[in-house]
């Protein structure tokens, strides 16, 4: 919903809508003179002090302080945000609701419906096409029943050539609007009809927090294809990554209404429908991406506390880690439930029962003493002088994270007994290692929050060579590395054939150089290419520079993705340009301007330079980067 609602609009809401029949239908009233008395939803309590009053339209609870009108109890019951409450009253009592005109929400409103005309139609190809028994046998194979599939809109793409074109006519939705969508990839070089990004995949439909399928993610079911085991939806005007945790529609009510506010964290699609499944209702996962500050935040909404459910392994041991560091600077309470080696929250459902996975959960371990826990089983000899000094920095940099003192005093304690040391130890090495994070800090700004319309940096590193002037027309900050924000758009865009594909075809590596930036983006095209784990390996055993400069690129939207006037991969092509230009500057400044020889070859390369700055036309682009190429190939001394 987009812009201001009246008053009167919100005071007819209020009006129309019972409030004694609203609250009276989730939890047991009794009348008590003019109002109406219950327990608390909102925490535990024995004696009723939660008291509705129909005569100022209100509820007031005397043991906790709730208090508020029918959207705050929609909000406090249901995870619902005020929008969200407003709308879904408006539309029960029959308000039509008035706002400000925003310009935008048509082209939204129809990617909405082919995204959830598309998910129907995919959940039909499942269940009634002879070619999807390979996806049929691969639930099977999970043990994801059919209710299960149903619930969470579990379909499949065909493989067959035209097939999506062929649902797009039959549904009057033009080619251009699923490229919009997503869905489709537009022609071009090499290739002269649309793409499908998702043909011959399990699907599984991304809802946002009200339920609206905005996006799609495709599992590949041919264990011998050289493709990405995962594909999803780029980013739209839609969908965002940031912004969307899978099942949090199905989960914020779960949450929101339990006791202790708090959601297991897991690390795919599979674990959280497992746990769903099995009755572990406030499950959640990020899609397509690291959890990031914004997942927290979004989550928070809904949770007091979270647990973090990943897989038992040194990877996943990491990821929770670095998960938990986020939510602590949030300061948001987080625990992790230590699952067995080999074991993530899937199989361990499945094979050993419920009752296990829940075994886990109900004593999870803190951050800092799982934290000390997974550092010492990797170590050699945990006892070693080295050894500890690893252990004893990477806990106090957890503990440095959080942004809250009293927090902060228990996970001092914590430190303490994991490491076998004084508080006064821990809490003098803390200082320092905060005097030295803060200094680190404040030598670079720090990026403004990230919206559609004010796009954030990806990075705060310095410029390098390769940031050379971009073309006329185009917009970005200077001294943005454009191999930099190539590399963000690389690691948040996994799976797009059409961004990949380019950069794969048209940047070769003699160019990108040796930048930790390079490294990044060199690891993004092998792990999309050969299916690796090259990213995970750089975040986790990459030197300092590759690391911090990963970690900002994985927790801060790439700006390109938010740009209305190019697409992502329009944006890929320029930037892959901008490399070039900055790249054919060193050779030109390389080479020797006493040397008549080289005279022909300085004249060319300033031509090829004013030629990629002026053209935008990416057609044209690539011709002229190709041509580079062909003759790097013949005589690369030149180019080295």
């Amino acid at each position: 919903m987009a812009g201001h609602i009246p008053d009167r609009t919100l005071e007819e809401i209020r009006q129309r809508i019972d409030i004694v029949e609203l609250i009276g239908s989730r939890i047991a009233l009794k009348r008590a003179g003019s109002d109406f008395k219950a327990c608390c939803p909102f925490h535990k309590e024995k004696t009723p002090s939660f008291i509705v009053s129909p005569a100022r339209r209100s509820f007031h609870c005397f043991g906790c302080g709730a208090h508020g009108d029918i959207f705050k109890f929609l909000m406090m019951s249901d995870g619902m945000t005020f929008p969200d409450a407003v709308r879904h009253l408006a539309g029960r009592c029959g308000v039509e609701l008035e706002t400000t005109t925003d310009y935008e929400a048509a082209a939204r409103s129809v990617l909405l419906r082919i995204h959830s005309d598309l998910a129907a139609h995919y959940r039909k190809c499942l269940l009634e096409l002879p070619e999807a028994a390979a996806a049929r046998a691969y639930l099977a194979s999970r043990r994801l029943d059919g209710e299960t599939a149903e619930r969470f809109g579990i379909g499949y793409a065909p493989d067959r050539r035209g097939a999506i074109l062929e649902w797009a006519k039959a549904n009057s939705v033009d080619p251009e609007q699923l490229v919009s969508a997503g869905v489709l990839s537009p022609p071009q070089e090499g290739r002269s009809d649309y793409y499908d990004r998702f043909h011959g995949r399990l699907m599984f439909p991304i809802r946002d927090a009200t339920g609206h399928v905005v996006a799609f993610s495709g599992r590949i079911l041919d264990k011998d294809a050289k493709a990405a085991k995962y594909v999803n939806s780029p980013e739209t005007a839609i969908f965002r990554k940031g912004s969307i945790l899978y099942a949090l529609d199905f989960a914020r009510q779960k949450i929101v209404a339990s006791s202790r506010r708090e959601a297991l964290v897991c690390e795919g699609q599979i674990d959280v429908i497992r746990c769903h499944s099995a009755g572990f209702g406030n499950a959640v996962a990020s899609q397509g991406t690291a959890f990031t500050e914004e997942h927290v935040r979004l989550l928070k909404r809904y949770a007091d506390g979270a647990i973090l459910v990943f897989d038992g392994d040194g990877a996943g041991a990491k990821a929770a880690v670095r998960t938990g560091r986020l939510f602590l600077a949030e300061g948001m309470p987080v625990q992790v439930a230590s699952l067995p080696p080999g074991e993530d929250p899937d199989s361990l459902i499945r094979d050993k029962g419920p009752d296990a996975f829940r075994a886990l959960i109900d004593k999870p371990l803190s951050l800092i003493t799982y934290q000390a826990r997974a550092m010492r089983a990797e170590e050699e000899d945990p006892d070693a002088i080295d050894a500890r000094e690893r252990i004893t920095r990477q806990i106090l940099e957890t503990v440095a994270s959080c942004s809250k003192a009293v927090m902060r005093s228990y996970l001092v304690q914590e430190a303490s007994e994991a490491l076998g040391v004084p508080i006064d130890a821990i809490q003098a090495d803390l200082a320092e290692a905060e005097a030295k994070r803060n200094a680190a800090q404040g030598s670079r700004t720090p990026p403004p929050a990230a919206t559609p319309q004010t796009a954030q940096r990806v990075a705060t590193t310095p410029p390098r060579t390769q940031g050379a002037a971009s073309p006329a027309g185009a917009k970005r900050r200077t001294g943005e590395s454009p191999l930099l924000s190539l590399a963000a758009i690389l690691v948040q865009c996994e799976g797009d054939e059409a961004i990949f594909g380019r950069v794969a075809g048209f940047l070769p590596p003699s160019v990108m150089g040796d930048s930790p930036e390079a490294a990044i983006a060199s690891a993004a095209l092998s792990d999309f290419l050969d299916g690796g784990e090259a990213i995970a390996s750089l975040s986790e055993n990459g030197d300092e520079a590759v690391r911090t400069m990963l970690e900002s690129i994985s927790t801060h939207e790439a700006k390109a993705l938010f740009s209305k006037e190019i697409s992502p991969v329009d944006s890929a092509g320029d930037l892959i340009a901008r490399v070039w230009i900055g790249h054919l500057k060193n050779v030109r400044a390389a080479l020797d301007i006493s040397d008549e020889a080289v005279a022909r070859r300085r004249l060319e390369l300033t031509s090829l330079i004013k030629a990629l700055e002026t053209t935008r036309d990416w057609t044209a682009r690539a011709a002229l980067i190709q041509g580079e190429m062909d003759r790097m190939s013949k005589e690369p001394e030149e180019i080295a």
